[in-house]
């Protein structure tokens, strides 16, 4: 048989050659063999595009365009999502998210990571841009939260508008959720590896006092697209180590994680970074993963940069910053 009688064999145009240019891509009958097959669905998997992240906060800028901010907020485009993770402390993001062409009211899932002012601070304006997307959040984040400031004499208020908390857009989670087939809550890691040691500075009150934070109400997302999947935090409160294992154990290797990992305490008068035995023990276990981390915002600039000395897959995060998975 000859050669272009073969070829006709295992796949020709189904249209006109201009219906081929019209549609952008050929379309070839469904004849050829179980690996030209495997080609194509290869072929139109390419072509469905890229989860897109965006950082609307963080506490740098990628350049003066962009306004940072102690916080944190990332905007996230999937194939079935328009996502925001955070909302940083006030109305920043909206005016980042105008610069980036990203349209905020747009946005159909908010997840705040946890009751901390500086993610979700913004949630008012947030509220007022939008109108329609859900807003999933641990039911103990509107809680009243408290940072210790000079040794404990003042105890900065740093906890979320409760009068927010009944708005109808709000969804309250208690533990894991899923939301859908690609978006998944999880939190309350088993795990007590390397957990920040500036914790002790942060207060939730219970039964009238001020006791030590235990952080039920932080989460975390995985997202799961296209065979990727992405991890996004917040401040990694119950260490960045165990939230990782615990999503591995889940769902499978992570091959993206973006979070704040809590090294390094902004509080006067002690601000100060995490001791390096934990960071040396963060490099070796996070190094030796096939995933790819970015960081920033409460890991602080020095933790970062001893972290990204010993070990070669970790990246930081700003604002104005765009990221392709």
């Amino acid at each position: 048989m000859g050669a272009g009688r073969k070829s006709a064999r295992y796949f020709y145009a189904c249209k006109s050659w201009r219906s081929h240019r019209q549609h952008g891509y050929l379309l070839f009958c469904w004849q050829g063999p179980v690996l030209l097959r495997l080609w194509l669905l290869r072929v139109l998997r390419g072509r469905q595009g890229k989860m897109k992240l965006t950082t609307l906060i963080e506490n740098t800028a990628i350049n003066k365009e962009y306004k940072p901010q102690h916080g944190l907020s990332i905007y996230i485009e999937t194939q079935n999502h328009k996502i925001l993770v955070d909302v940083g402390a006030d109305g920043t993001f909206l005016d980042n998210a105008k610069k980036l062409g990203i349209d905020i009211s747009a946005v159909d899932t908010l997840i705040i990571t946890h009751g901390h002012s500086d993610h979700g601070g913004g949630l008012a304006y947030f509220l007022d841009a939008n109108k329609k997307a859900k807003v999933y959040i641990q039911s103990e984040a509107f809680g009243n939260h408290r940072a210790k400031v000079l040794g404990g004499i003042i105890k900065a208020n740093i906890s979320l508008d409760q009068k927010l908390k009944d708005n109808p857009q709000i969804v309250f989670v208690d533990g894991d959720m899923r939301v859908d087939d690609e978006l998944f809550i999880i939190t309350n890691p088993k795990g007590q590896k390397f957990q920040p040691t500036f914790n002790k500075f942060l207060l939730r009150e219970q039964d009238g006092k001020f006791d030590r934070d235990t952080f039920d109400h932080e989460q975390s997302v995985l997202i799961i697209e296209n065979g990727k999947t992405v991890l996004i935090g917040g401040c990694a409160h119950h260490g960045i180590l165990n939230i990782l294992e615990d999503a591995e154990k889940k769902h499978g290797t992570v091959d993206i994680c973006i979070s704040g990992f809590h090294l390094y305490n902004p509080i006067p008068p002690f601000k100060s970074t995490e001791r390096e035995e934990v960071l040396a023990g963060l490099a070796v276990e996070l190094g030796k993963r096939k995933t790819k981390f970015y960081s920033g915002h409460c890991t602080g600039i020095k933790a970062f940069k001893y972290l990204q000395g010993n070990m070669k897959n970790l990246e930081y995060f700003a604002t104005g910053q765009i990221i392709e998975v």
